[in-house]
């Protein structure tokens, strides 16, 4: 895919193509420090659960947060289905749950602590900060499907130190 760029210079305008192949963007990206979540769901009798470093607020009125998961997850058809989501910021002592939930398939709450939320998604003993949420809207952006959950309640903590992908990649 191509990035069109349009530089301006007094009145010339020239359009640059810069191809940016999608490798070279993921190396740019770990340069860019995010929180670490976990994003969780229950659909019918299943439950699924992912890393994610997408997650970002979106509006406070109202109140709407949002993340993306890749086209090719093999869970995918259950965050197409669902109607709510729980998003566990983790904190800096938990890379043995990121890399859990990093994992390809298998039974990821298998063995954990957790409790249905108010919504139905899974929430995490574990998790000192927690979003639960119920999906506003769903689009698809490239190769990835952007999720929008309304805020229905927050778990925090005092104090707090989260989880960054830099001390993750670094």
């Amino acid at each position: 895919m191509a990035l069109l760029n349009s530089l301006t210079t007094g009145e010339r305008s020239t359009i640059i193509d810069i191809a940016v192949m999608s490798a070279e963007l993921r190396d740019a990206m770990r340069h860019w420090v995010t929180g670490v979540t976990v994003i969780t769901t229950s659909w019918r009798d299943q439950t699924a659960g992912l890393v994610s470093n997408s997650f970002t607020s979106v509006s406070l009125e109202p109140a709407l947060v949002s993340w993306c998961i890749d086209l090719r997850s093999s869970s995918l058809e259950l965050w197409n289905h669902t109607d709510n989501f729980a998003v566990h910021v983790l904190d800096e002592e938990q890379t043995a749950l990121a890399a859990r939930f990093a994992k390809k398939g298998g039974d990821k709450f298998s063995g954990m602590d957790w409790t249905p939320g108010i919504c139905g998604s899974p929430m995490l003993a574990a998790s000192p900060l927690a979003l639960e949420c119920e999906v506003w809207a769903r689009y698809q952006g490239g190769d990835h499907l952007i999720v929008v959950g309304r805020v229905i309640r927050v778990t925090r903590p005092e104090s707090f130190a989260p989880l960054t992908n830099h001390a993750l990649y670094h």
